[in-house]
């Protein structure tokens, strides 16, 4: 028997060969899978900048102040105070909430579609947080029905909600969570006719909804 036959099988050189190719294919294996998924997160990224440069750029050179104020983002992509101030001039008035958090809300009057409107951003150290919009004063063709109402299901996407309602008279952002309010055109003539309607939606579906004096 000569020396190699009398030597353990992984002190032989084929063994070692075998164990250091399989590290190396799965290593590579590894690279790869790795790579793919963090090039795929930053085309993802990449695409959504270029989406939220395009809105940007769109609203800045639009004349309406509801096209301005739905390009503006909150929240942990919120736009800065320069940005929005760049996009709705300067503002009617600030008042600083929070001097140690550096919380803002700024107001900001104009006109659109005839319609007295006003916008309202919360800031935070100079980061957009929450918005809202208000004055819209949508003329509605059908009065706000229980009907109507009953047809929103939670789930139910922004689409279907204004198919059904219409255009809301304000809304707001606030923590990822729109909320859209809808008032009777009847309150202006009489008060006591303060029918209207709420819903809340996330992640661009219904979440809740609420009603007052809707018949």
């Amino acid at each position: 028997m000569n020396e190699n036959e009398r030597k353990p099988f992984y002190k032989r050189n084929w063994f070692w060969i075998t164990i250091l190719s399989i590290i190396v294919v799965v290593s590579a294996t590894t690279y790869v899978a790795n790579y793919a998924f963090y090039q795929d997160k930053a085309d993802q990224t990449t695409l959504r900048q270029r989406k939220s440069q395009s809105l940007k750029k769109k609203a800045e050179k639009s004349p309406s102040l509801i096209t301005k104020y739905n390009s503006i983002k909150t929240g942990r992509e919120g736009y800065s105070k320069r940005t929005i101030y760049k996009l709705l001039g300067n503002p009617k008035e600030s008042q600083l909430i929070d001097p140690e958090g550096q919380i803002e809300n700024v107001t900001w009057n104009g006109t659109d579609n005839n319609n007295e409107v006003m916008i309202q951003i919360t800031f935070e150290k100079n980061k957009a947080q929450a918005k809202s919009i208000q004055g819209l004063d949508i003329d509605r063709e059908n009065s706000l029905t229980l009907v109507d109402y009953n047809k929103i299901a939670d789930g139910d996407g922004y689409n279907r909600v204004i198919d059904v309602l219409g255009e809301p008279d304000d809304y707001s952002d606030m923590n990822g969570i729109r909320t859209l309010t809808y008032v009777s055109d009847l309150s202006e003539l009489d008060p006591t006719q303060n029918a209207s309607i709420q819903i809340k939606l996330s992640n661009n579906q219904v979440i809740s909804k609420s009603q007052i004096n809707v018949k």
